[in-house]
C-alpha cells in the first residue's frame, strides 16, 4: 500500500494544499494510506482530513517517515535534512540548473530519494497534468495592475505589502474602485496591458482578470513572439510574462529596452518567475519578489520614472483556497496512478537528467 504524507509547508505564506480533504478521502477509497502533516496555516483546518479519514502526524515528522513513504508538497524543501532517503513530489524548480541546482540535487542522491517535480508531470501529450497556471497568472495580473492603478493616482498601498485576500469578486471589486478613482481624478485614457503567453493557463488567468476589472488586453502567444515586434510591446502600461521558457530564445525586454523614448512600460509581472535561469525572458531582475515587498526597481523609462517588477514565486496563495481546490481537482486523478503512468515515467526521467549534468560538473 502506497503512503502519502503531506507535509506541512515550510514556508510561512504558503497555506494552499496539493490535496484537498475531499479528494484525500477519495485516494483513502482506492487504498491509498493519506498521512497529514498537523498545521496552523493551511487553508483546509487539520479536522477536515481527519474526517476524511486521513491519519495526522506532527508538523515535520515527514523527516523521520519510512523510507517507503511518498512525501507531498507544494514548495522547496527546508535546509535540512541534508540526506533526503525519499521519494518526494512537489515544486522543486531545479531541472532547468537554477542557482544551487546542483546542492540540491546532491540531497536526493545522499539519502537514496527521488523527486517527482510536479513541473514536470506531463501525460502523452506533453501536457501538465495539473498546475495552479490559471490563479497564478490571475492573481499576478492583479497585484501588477493595482500598482499601475496606484501610481496612476500618486499612492503607494500595494507597494508595502500583500496579503490573503479575502475573494476574487472583492480583487475585483477593489481594482474597479481603483480604475474609476483614476479615470475621475487624473483624465487619463486606459491603460494598456499585454499578456505573453496568452493561450496557456497562466495567461488565460491574467487576461481573465484584465477583462473583467475593464482593462483592454492585447494578447500575445507564439505566433507573435515568433516574430517579436518590440515597438508594439513597449507601447502598452503594463507586460504580464507568462511563459515558462525551458530554453534561449525569448526575449522580451531589458534595461536597455524600457529607456527606449517610446516605451511606455511602467509595470511589469512576472508571473513565470524564474529570475535565476539562464533563459529568464526579463533580465531585469536577479531574484523573485516576496509578500512582504512585492516590487522591485526593474529600470527607468526615458523620463527618468521608475519601472517596477513584481514577480512573486507562490502567487495563488494569496487566493489559496480557490486555488488548492481546482488544483486538487486536477491531480488526484495522477496520485491514483502513481507511481505508474506516463506522467510519473516523465519526471522521473526528468529527474534522471538533472541527475546525469550534476555528475558531468563534479
Amino acid at each position: 500500500m502506497t503512503t502519502f504524507w503531506m507535509r506541512d509547508e515550510a514556508r510561512k505564506t504558503e497555506r494552499r494544499a496539493p490535496l484537498t480533504p475531499g479528494d484525500a478521502a477519495s485516494l483513502i477509497e482506492k487504498g491509498f494510506d493519506v498521512r497529514v502533516e498537523r498545521s496552523k496555516k493551511r487553508v483546509f483546518p487539520d479536522h477536515e482530513y481527519l474526517s476524511a479519514g486521513c491519519v495526522l502526524e506532527k508538523t515535520g515528522g515527514w523527516i523521520d517517515a519510512p523510507a517507503s513513504t511518498v512525501v507531498l508538497g507544494l514548495k522547496e524543501l527546508p535546509d535540512e535534512p541534508q540526506d533526503l532517503p525519499h521519494r518526494y513530489i512537489h515544486f522543486a524548480h531545479l531541472f532547468k540548473d537554477q542557482t544551487g541546482w546542483q546542492n540540491e540535487i546532491a540531497r536526493f542522491e545522499r539519502g537514496g530519494g527521488s523527486l517527482f517535480d510536479i513541473e514536470y508531470l506531463v501525460g502523452e501529450n506533453n501536457r501538465r497534468v495539473a498546475a495552479f497556471g490559471y490563479w497564478a497568472g490571475w492573481i499576478g495580473a492583479a497585484v501588477g495592475l493595482w500598482r499601475l492603478l496606484e501610481r496612476r493616482l500618486g499612492v503607494d498601498g500595494i507597494k508595502a505589502g500583500v496579503a490573503e485576500f479575502a475573494s476574487q469578486d472583492k480583487v475585483i471589486q477593489d481594482l474597479r474602485e481603483l480604475l474609476a478613482q483614476g479615470q475621475n481624478q487624473v483624465q487619463d485614457e486606459l491603460p494598456r496591458a499585454v499578456v505573453i503567453g496568452a493561450k496557456g493557463r497562466s495567461g488565460t488567468g491574467a487576461a481573465d482578470c484584465l477583462s473583467a476589472v475593464g482593462i483592454p488586453v492585447t494578447r500575445w502567444d507564439m505566433a507573435e513572439t515568433a516574430d517579436l515586434d518590440r515597438g508594439a510591446l513597449l507601447a502598452h502600461d503594463m507586460l504580464v510574462n507568462c511563459v515558462l521558457v525551458t530554453g534561449p530564445g525569448l526575449l522580451l525586454a531589458t534595461s536597455e529596452h524600457l529607456r527606449s523614448p517610446a516605451s511606455r512600460l511602467t509595470v511589469l509581472s512576472d508571473v513565470a518567475c524564474d529570475p535565476l535561469s539562464n533563459f529568464n525572458p526579463l533580465p531585469v531582475y536577479k531574484a523573485p519578489t516576496s509578500w512582504s515587498q512585492p516590487f522591485d526597481v526593474a529600470g527607468q523609462t526615458a523620463s527618468g520614472a521608475t519601472v517596477e517588477i513584481t514577480a512573486i514565486d507562490n502567487l495563488p496563495s494569496l487566493l489559496p483556497g480557490s486555488a488548492s481546490e481546482d488544483f486538487s481537482n486536477q491531480f488526484v486523478a495522477s496520485l491514483a496512478r502513481f507511481p505508474n503512468g506516463a506522467e510519473w515515467t516523465a519526471s522521473l526521467r526528468a529527474f534522471a537528467g538533472a541527475c546525469a549534468r550534476r555528475a558531468e560538473t563534479t
